[in-house]
């Protein structure tokens, strides 16, 4: 098991491989790398520098500050991925991660994981993204909602770009947790759309609990983080 310390830059975890500086992107489909090749948890992988247009130091420029590596489920697939925000930790193993708590089944778009979700009353299935400060729901279930601000926002091909806010209760199980939704330009929402999904969940949802993806088997082990 190779464990790192998380660094969470504006809701964004970081973490610190040798000289790499590294973004976990779960809402990404394809690693973005400063050169063709990165040695990550002593394996070696090829991935590109340019990807539509998309380079470190542009990421960088959006994000704030300097990384190398944006790892995205490509490379996230190889292995089984715990996040605890609250201890600042990330683990990642190609063999099991116990964690005791509960456990959902995922589906997937592109590689990016699904999860299902309630809000009023509703089920929905939302993108699960690691590199989300924000979490994204459709205009039309938030219309019903008043605005708590707008906030500053960035999105790879987009770039920077503001959004109202609207703060709605959202469950997973019998765990109810309040989650900060903005909304997303419109040819994100179209994303969403072929997707089949309804929202993205971001950093709201990793504060909240600590975490293991198994990419390879679709399923999501889960536990509320104690007070």
């Amino acid at each position: 098991m190779n464990t790192f310390k998380i660094i969470l830059f504006d809701g964004h975890p970081i973490i610190k491989d040798g000289d790499n500086v590294i973004l976990i992107d779960t809402g990404a489909p394809s690693t973005i790398h400063s050169t063709e090749q990165l040695i990550f948890c002593s394996d070696s992988y090829n991935c590109s520098s340019n990807y539509m247009g998309l380079t470190i130091n542009k990421l960088s420029e959006l994000l704030g500050t300097k990384i190398t590596t944006l790892l995205g489920t490509d490379i996230l697939e190889n292995y089984n991925l715990k996040l605890d925000y609250k201890n600042c930790i990330a683990q990642f193993d190609k063999n099991e991660i116990v964690l005791e708590g509960n456990e959902r089944e995922l589906t997937s778009f592109m590689g990016i994981p699904i999860l299902k979700l309630n809000v009023d009353n509703q089920d929905h299935n939302f993108f699960l993204d690691t590199g989300a400060k924000l979490s994204y729901l459709a205009s039309s279930y938030t219309a019903n909602y008043e605005s708590v601000g707008k906030q500053e926002d960035f999105y790879p091909g987009v770039g920077k770009f503001q959004t109202e806010c609207f703060d709605i209760q959202t469950s997973l199980g019998n765990t109810s947790f309040n989650v900060r939704y903005g909304n997303l330009p419109t040819l994100l929402q179209r994303t969403l759309m072929m997707g089949g999904t309804k929202g993205v969940i971001g950093s709201d949802f990793f504060s909240h609990f600590k975490v293991v993806i198994d990419f390879k088997n679709k399923r999501l082990k889960y536990a509320k983080h104690s007070e």
